[in-house]
């Protein structure tokens, strides 16, 4: 059965979304904002927008890239500073020159120095499965070392507000949330949901004893930078958590299963429709193997009907909620060790 996804309808959807979504600011403004920090050194000329499929008004100079953000309820880019500031010296990850947050501006500014090398986005292509495998070891060993940057709470880093005591707690309250905006809304049959709600909140319970530590939420060829076979940066940390260490796993899953979901709506996802890098998973296994325990699929399924519901209330498209919402119910409500290992990721990890 071919999915929504993969229909040229629902691809200009997807574009004319982001285009809706995402903020623009003028480019004589962005080159002023930069002066404001002592950056002056920009032609104007070379400065254009990122392509679509970045969430954040984000701009790319010459040397620099700089978001912008006018949420003053939210820390958008803030995760960027932390990370940078505690591993910016010893690991490949963005390099951030300026942060600000509504005091030297009227915005949430991040100027980061651009990064040396090509997106891996733009020629994974072009290599040698050996050359994919060894970036991607280089990958999940930087990964390991942010795993080591544990917090007291759980929570969105962009939302210090909302903290909570266990990852359980963290988990509930935003599918509850968004069960809430959905049923407002009317975006799924309330059967569905009520089956969708019972389920999560009798399993979410198996999340209770973790810890919480730094997590980027969104690893994939986007967000990855490199220079032959060596990684040169790690980039976009505006998702980051503190959250269980397992959540680590869903973007690169997703990247190794099916890459073509990072790039919905923009030029690049012709190029990647129908694509994978499943021979990356053994590695992933290996580099990682202390998160392969015998709750993972248990505990992956949990976070992917979570982050299912919290896309089905953003209503981004209303075919991709149809079909997101019967999935869930058909393949994902797995009450048994036996009907798990038939979800997405039991398929996946084959455990």
């Amino acid at each position: 059965m071919v999915s929504v996804t993969e229909s040229e309808k629902y691809q200009k959807e997807i574009s004319g979304q982001y285009k809706k979504r995402v903020s623009k600011i003028s480019i004589e403004e962005v080159v002023g904002l930069l002066r404001k920090f002592g950056i002056s050194n920009v032609d104007a000329s070379l400065i254009h927008e990122a392509v679509v499929g970045n969430m954040s008004a984000t701009y790319i100079a010459a040397d620099y890239v700089i978001k912008i953000g006018q949420d003053k309820d939210t820390h958008s880019f803030l995760a960027n500073k932390i990370v940078f500031d505690r591993f910016g010296s010893r690991l490949p990850i963005v390099n951030v020159l300026a942060y600000d947050f509504f005091e030297k501006t009227n915005y949430e500014i991040l100027i980061m120095k651009k990064a040396v090398g090509t997106l891996l986005l733009d020629d994974i292509f072009d290599l040698s499965e050996e050359s994919l495998a060894f970036l991607f070891k280089q990958l999940l060993q930087t990964i390991r070392e942010l795993l080591n940057l544990s917090f007291k709470t759980f929570g969105k880093i962009k939302d210090e507000k909302q903290c909570f005591p266990s990852y359980s707690e963290f988990l509930k309250r935003n599918f509850l949330k968004h069960a809430q905006k959905i049923k407002s809304e009317c975006l799924c049959s309330e059967q569905d949901l009520e089956r969708i709600t019972k389920y999560f909140l009798n399993n979410v319970s198996v999340f209770d004893s973790e810890k919480a530590v730094f997590v980027h939420t969104d690893l994939h060829m986007g967000n990855i930078i490199h220079t032959g076979e060596q990684i040169s940066a790690i980039i976009d940390f505006d998702s980051a958590m503190t959250a269980a260490p397992v959540r680590v796993l869903p973007s690169i899953i997703g990247f190794i299963d099916n890459p073509g979901q990072f790039v919905e709506g923009t030029k690049d996802y012709q190029k990647y429709k129908g694509k994978n890098f499943r021979f990356l998973l053994p590695v992933l296994k290996k580099e990682l193997s202390f998160l392969f325990n015998d709750q993972v699929v248990k505990k992956l399924n949990l976070v992917g009907i979570g982050e299912a519901m919290m896309w089905v209330s953003e209503n981004w498209s209303t075919d991709w909620n149809r079909e997101m919402i019967k999935n869930i119910v058909e393949n994902e409500l797995a009450d048994s060790d036996e009907k798990l290992r038939h979800t997405y990721y039991g398929k996946i990890l084959g455990i």
